[in-house]
């Protein structure tokens, strides 16, 4: 047993994709998950006292921690009534061996622009309920996420841990004088920001087959096994509809396989929603 489990690593140090595809051509990845079979998932929201509102979502051993903080700006001139919300992930080289100290990589500033994005077409959050003065005078939302362990499927471990923070948010009470334009800030009475819906990411590394020719959909992948799949595709979904569509590069994926990744994705929104509720 023992020189098998030391034939077992050498292949899959020497050979990691046949090791993988060997797995998974019997329906079992090498980490004991079933193909379509997620990560435990774990969310601490509201932990951060000096954030305005926070969460820690664990999955598998992917971790991510979001904090949320609101500041007072002028709205644009073009939109009035219209607040911000300004997302933005920090991938630290402790977090990986894939990420080195400097400006933000390539990988950081992508996901940034994926959560924007997500943001953006949910409607989690409508840009109006920020207005506090039209013209005048609006909230900024500054959602800062840290990973501290990226261990595959950081664009799911983000969007939950983006929407649980945002559920805790309380904003203070805001009065301004018209006349000075004298703000008061109280923070003694807050209000619960609303949250228009709740998107829920699913991601999906897609492995070609060398012996059929419909390639393999795995569920919530592994750094390892975003490394060795041929594409990643994450479809984000809310009230039962795509609002975001994110691959990557890699290779192009059938219609039967999107559909594929879109009916188990809205499956999914609703077994969370289901636990939510």
């Amino acid at each position: 047993d023992f020189l098998k489990h030391i034939m077992s690593l050498e292949f899959r140090t020497l050979q990691p994709a046949e090791f993988y595809l060997q797995h998974i051509s019997t329906g079992v990845r090498p980490d004991g998950r079933s193909l379509a079979e997620r990560r435990p998932l774990s969310v601490s929201a509201g932990n951060i006292t000096t954030a305005d509102g926070s969460a820690v979502v664990k999955l598998g051993a992917t971790t991510v921690v979001c904090g949320v903080r609101a500041e007072l700006a002028t709205p644009r001139t073009e939109e009035p009534e219209l607040g911000y919300l300004v997302p933005n992930i920090s991938l630290p080289p402790m977090c990986s061996t894939l990420f080195k100290p400097g400006p933000p990589s390539v990988a950081a500033q992508s996901t940034s622009q994926f959560l924007a994005t997500v943001l953006a077409t949910s409607g989690c959050v409508r840009q109006e309920d920020l207005c506090i003065s039209p013209g005048k005078m609006v909230w900024v939302l500054y959602i800062d996420l840290v990973c501290l362990d990226h261990s595959g499927n950081i664009m799911d471990a983000s969007v939950s841990a983006l929407t649980s923070a945002l559920e805790t948010v309380t904003l203070p009470s805001v009065t301004m004088d018209t006349d000075t334009g004298e703000v008061v800030v109280s923070d003694k009475k807050r209000t619960k920001l609303k949250l228009d819906s709740s998107p829920v990411s699913t991601t999906f590394a897609v492995f070609n087959s060398t012996t059929t020719s419909s390639p393999y959909l795995l569920s919530d992948p592994t750094s390892e096994e975003e490394q060795l799949s041929s594409s990643l595709v994450t479809v984000v979904t809310t009230g039962g509809d795509v609002c975001h569509l994110h691959q990557p590069g890699g290779d192009q994926l059938s219609p039967q396989l999107l559909q594929q990744a879109v009916q188990l994705a809205t499956n999914r929104e609703k077994l969370v929603a289901g636990k939510t509720n």
